[in-house]
């Protein structure tokens, strides 16, 4: 039975301490300060489910302290708030990926990673809900993140989390590509979107499918620091509104934000 039900959906945080800047309020880095503000969103909207949709981490060789970090955020959240994660480019699940490393178990019974390269689904029957997404093993052309979307459920709101980028058609020179006519055709309530730095629509049909941007201001400037909170109600619908987490950084302290490499 669907119920009235809050994501709040983020994406792209790149966490590395490897050369952190000079952090404040305890936190290394930019990128762990807006990590924990998604956390803190999540709390004080009360949201049912934490998307993470790729790019948690900024490579896989990140050490052990980023992943013990996430831990520590994950374990704020209360009792029936639900977290999945999704690997992303830069966080590929190949036999070298830091997924490996991550350890569910101690992340918490709450916390739910899709790992398998053909799709994967976490049902959660009391919240109504089913969670499916498709873990990278390659950024390339011939990554398709939506390939094997299952046939969606009457009795559940249908969620999708897919990294890549949205495009017109697919074209050899774009990686992991998502098309408008994919989007139609998956059938999901929402599709939440990794990949992109900014809070972008792309919905199409009767599906929902939004970037949220990188909640990290830094990486994209005015246009980032961001995460999507989302409701879906029997009776009123959808929503979707961008919720502010960080702001970018003054102009004297933007050197290195546009060069980092992000998207792509």
């Amino acid at each position: 039975m669907r119920n009235p039900l809050r994501i709040v959906h983020t994406s792209d945080v790149h966490l590395d301490s490897r050369g952190a800047e000079t952090g404040a309020d305890g936190f290394r880095s930019r990128a762990e300060r807006a990590f924990a503000s998604v956390v803190d969103t999540a709390l004080a909207e009360g949201a049912h489910l934490l998307l993470i949709v790729g790019d948690l981490f900024d490579n896989n060789r990140v050490d052990d302290s980023n992943i013990a970090f996430v831990y520590r955020q994950l374990a704020r959240l209360d009792a029936g708030q639900q977290v999945v994660v999704l690997p992303g480019n830069h966080d590929v699940h190949d036999e070298r990926s830091v997924w490996n490393r991550f350890s569910f178990e101690a992340a918490g019974e709450h916390v739910y990673g899709l790992l398998e390269h053909a799709g994967d689904c976490v049902t959660f029957p009391e919240l109504g809900v089913r969670v499916w997404g498709r873990a990278m093993r390659e950024h390339a052309p011939e990554n398709y993140p939506l390939d094997g979307a299952p046939d969606q459920h009457d009795a559940y709101w249908n969620v999708g989390m897919a990294h890549g980028q949205v495009v017109e058609r697919r074209v050899l020179q774009g990686s992991s590509p998502i098309t408008k006519d994919e989007i139609r055709a998956s059938g999901f309530h929402y599709l939440a979107l990794g990949h992109i730095h900014v809070f972008e629509n792309h919905s199409v049909g009767d599906t929902a499918a939004y970037y949220c941007g990188s909640p990290v201001a830094h990486w994209a400037g005015v246009g980032g620091g961001k995460v999507a909170l989302v409701t879906l109600c029997p009776k009123e619908g959808l929503s979707v509104e961008s919720r502010v987490v960080s702001v970018a950084p003054a102009a004297d302290d933007r050197e290195g934000a546009e060069g980092h490499g992000f998207p792509w």
